[in-house]
């Protein structure tokens, strides 16, 4: 098979990130603010050692800000029940947006609705009330969408295709067909650029399979069609 050599713009966007947003990153910086307030509720100066359960509460909402994102001025500690009080006693049941999720890899992780065991943790927020972790059937109801089920299909879809037996390895590099593109994974300097038909891709990925994630949402999403549809 000849090296493809054409060049085109459409593998110069990145592979999409995985986990971009960490629930882990909403624990580390909520222990930071519940340090700084001195490990106590700021109204009524409780702490962890009278039993009470310590949350973060922001004092205003920024659009577009994940919690973790806000300033440490915004932000202040209180306990469970000043919290519930700050911002009234039932917890909204509507208007809860997604901000991302994380894989904890097994049942390890509780949902903060339900107190179901869980694995893919779902992070969602609420102008009026305190972030929450929750599964994936939580996380569709509290925003009414189905964007919960519909990411874990995505990520089992990529799974499989990542490990798909059709993959073939033909000396250093990885080749598959799919949707009749013909893609190749080549190892470089660095690590691995992607061929698709007599088309050859600007980005160097890092590993085997951030390169085989980014040719799956390539084809995946359309993109794929629109590209080789136009030079039809």
């Amino acid at each position: 098979m000849p090296l493809m050599s054409n060049v085109s713009p459409f593998m110069s966007v990145p592979a999409p990130r995985k986990n971009q947003y960490r629930v882990g990153q909403w624990a580390v910086f909520r222990e930071e603010v519940i340090e700084l307030d001195g490990g106590e509720c700021v109204r009524c100066g409780r702490s962890r050692d009278d039993g009470v359960v310590l949350q973060v509460h922001h004092k205003k909402y920024l659009k577009d800000r994940a919690p973790w994102e806000y300033p440490l001025a915004l932000c202040e500690t209180l306990c469970k029940g000043c919290h519930g009080q700050e911002h009234g006693v039932v917890r909204p049941d509507s208007g809860w947006d997604y901000v991302g999720e994380d894989d904890l890899g097994d049942l390890s992780g509780k949902c903060d609705r339900c107190g179901t065991d869980i694995r893919y943790v779902y992070f969602v927020q609420h102008p009026k009330w305190e972030p929450l972790s929750v599964g994936t059937v939580c996380c569709d109801d509290l925003t009414g969408t189905k964007i919960a089920t519909e990411r874990r299909k995505f990520d089992e879809r990529l799974g499989r295709f990542l490990k798909s037996t059709r993959w073939q390895q033909v000396g250093q590099f990885y080749s598959i067909k799919q949707k009749q593109i013909a893609i190749r994974v080549v190892p470089v300097v660095g690590g691995y650029r992607i061929h698709m038909n007599s088309t050859t891709g600007r980005t160097i990925y890092p590993d085997l399979d951030s390169a085989k994630a980014r040719v799956f949402n390539f084809i995946e999403s359309g993109e794929a069609d629109d590209f080789f549809g136009s030079k039809a």
